[in-house]
């Protein structure tokens, strides 16, 4: 798949180009996973709408991830009784396995310089989970933390200077806490064991680099909090509201957060999708509903929040524009679409542009 500026075109079709790129709505990709033929495959949505499936067959594909410039996917694929992280085009092309490793691999997360994927291995006679870093250069493989305890579910994240890594790891308690480590593994710290002795989920690190919010376990609620890597110091963003919250997100720009909670839920257990700014202030549903709505991402020109919903009685992805307010249905079947990540990319541009730089005019 190829990617498109106006920029490289000829200054005849800069005009075209443009109203090209508003006719067209929603521009970049969406990357999910289905399991509409009865195994879990990794899907992309379109921007004109139509949805292709990427993987096929009785494997098991889980945990789509972009690479930074939205040409490429990392992702889980159990195949032959083996979980390994696959690398494969957002065209569907050039499938092929990230290394040979035996280990039991998953969640892959892909460097903002593209030259490095992180992920999680187990060594099955071992005791714990690893996280590894992979360099796609000179395919080099380095081990950041192997210190015997659980890491994950989630994927780890980077900073976006890709200097450092956020990641859920237990400890000698065996609760998950939050831990940031630098590229090269040095400078490993916990830095949620202060907030509580429970458990922690979600962790998200800024554009900056500078904060990390996350969720803890406050014994009977959750809470989401945010903790200054220059300061150590830790605030509870939803101290007014004792409720459920999961999977926090930034924005670009770092000054707001979406997120999935039951906060306006008299019974507190039904999720909604909302929206606040990161200290805390300016709490906004999204998508009040009588059905659970979870997993909210932001869309690549963070014009619309993309979550999933339970709305229609499987799970679906939807939009919410926050621009028009209006909400948007993206997958429509009978069985499950989820696991949705929209394509790192701001603008990609419909084929007829790029025909129009092969003399088409």
């Amino acid at each position: 798949m190829a990617l498109f500026k106006c920029t490289h075109l000829a200054a005849g079709v800069l005009a075209l180009c443009g109203s090209l790129a508003v006719a067209a709505g929603l521009q970049h990709d969406l990357a999910f996973v289905s399991i509409r033929d009865g195994n879990a495959h990794i899907y992309v949505s379109r921007g004109d709408g139509t949805q292709v499936a990427l993987t096929s067959g009785s494997s098991v594909n889980t945990q789509p991830a972009w690479s930074a410039d939205g040409t490429m996917l990392a992702f889980s694929s159990v195949r032959d009784g083996q979980s390994a992280i696959y690398i494969i085009g957002a065209d569907g092309q050039d499938l092929r396995r990230l290394n040979q490793s035996t280990l039991w691999q998953t969640a892959p997360s892909w460097s903002p310089d593209g030259k490095a994927i992180a992920f999680f291995a187990r060594d099955n006679s071992k005791p714990g989970v690893a996280l590894h870093l992979m360099d796609l250069t000179d395919r080099t493989a380095l081990i950041i933390d192997a210190d015997g305890m659980e890491k994950g579910p989630d994927a780890p994240v980077w900073s976006a200077d890709g200097k450092q890594l956020a990641f859920l790891g237990s400890h000698a308690g065996q609760k998950n806490d939050v831990w940031v480590v630098q590229r090269d593994g040095s400078g490993l710290q916990n830095i949620s064991q202060q907030v509580s002795t429970r458990h922690k989920a979600h962790p998200a690190m800024s554009p900056d680099g500078r904060y990390v919010v996350y969720v803890a376990d406050m014994r009977g609620y959750l809470a989401l909090f945010r903790t200054d890597l220059q300061t150590g110091e830790s605030v509870n963003l939803t101290a007014d509201k004792p409720a459920a919250y999961e999977t926090p997100r930034w924005s670009a720009d770092g000054r707001r957060l979406v997120f999935a909670s039951s906060r306006d839920d008299p019974e507190l257990t039904r999720m909604d999708i909302f929206m606040m700014n990161a200290d805390g202030s300016g709490v906004t549903n999204l998508s009040q509903h009588p059905h659970e709505d979870f997993n909210p991402h932001w869309s690549a020109d963070e014009q619309r929040i993309i979550f999933t919903s339970l709305r229609s009685g499987t799970a679906q992805i939807f939009a919410y524009d926050l621009v028009s307010k209006q909400l948007m249905r993206i997958t429509d079947n009978q069985s499950h679409d989820m696991d949705q990540v929209p394509q790192p990319v701001a603008v990609r541009f419909l084929q007829t542009a790029v025909s129009l730089t092969k003399g088409d005019l």
